[in-house]
């Protein structure tokens, strides 16, 4: 209903929100709605950060630097063999969008068809993996995963397994699917 008017209207609406915070969690704490929360909940996608899909790097990238390149009026057309690697093994902490800003940063100072090594941003281009604090660490998700497929794989059933986690069967389904441990 509008404000003011005692006529409802009809109105066809879909809602796509999305959250680096677990919901259900923040629920739990008093943090979230509870009726907000169902309402929102219909369909539930977890995509993993981007450092944990370096396969998915090239594809995006060609996509970014083929948009950013139209937009910008470029003629870059590819990312260059020494460059790609570059980009794979950086462990993007801005995710997708510190990904789409390096590349269309690198498309709008290129002077070449190709975008190089040079394009890069100098963080990225002289990453080295094995010199980054984070190498030894895994992100909070792959040690969740991995403790409740340790748990569940050591338990008599999926009951006890959620007992032993301290969480709601339901919770521990919802997980298991989240991390696709079925």
């Amino acid at each position: 209903e509008r404000v003011g008017d005692p006529k409802p209207q009809s109105v066809d609406v879909r809602i796509i929100a999305a959250t680096n915070k677990d919901l259900e969690e923040r629920v739990r704490d008093g943090a979230f709605r509870e009726d907000l929360y169902f309402r929102l909940n219909v369909l539930e996608l977890f995509l993993p950060p981007l450092r944990e899909r370096p396969e998915d790097v090239p594809l995006l990238a060609e996509h970014y630097l083929t948009q950013s390149a139209r937009m910008n009026e470029k003629a870059v057309q590819n990312i260059s063999p020494d460059a790609l690697p570059r980009l794979q093994g950086y462990p993007w902490p801005g995710n997708i969008r510190e990904l789409i800003n390096t590349i269309e940063r690198s498309v709008i100072i290129s002077t070449d068809s190709v975008l190089g090594v040079d394009d890069l941003p100098s963080h990225i281009a002289n990453f080295n993996a094995q010199d980054s604090p984070e190498a030894s660490f895994k992100s909070l998700s792959e040690i969740e995963r991995e403790h409740i497929q340790n748990v569940v794989a050591h338990s008599a059933s999926l009951e006890e397994a959620a007992k032993v986690l301290g969480i709601d069967p339901a919770t521990l389904w919802r997980k298991r699917k989240k991390y696709q441990l079925d």
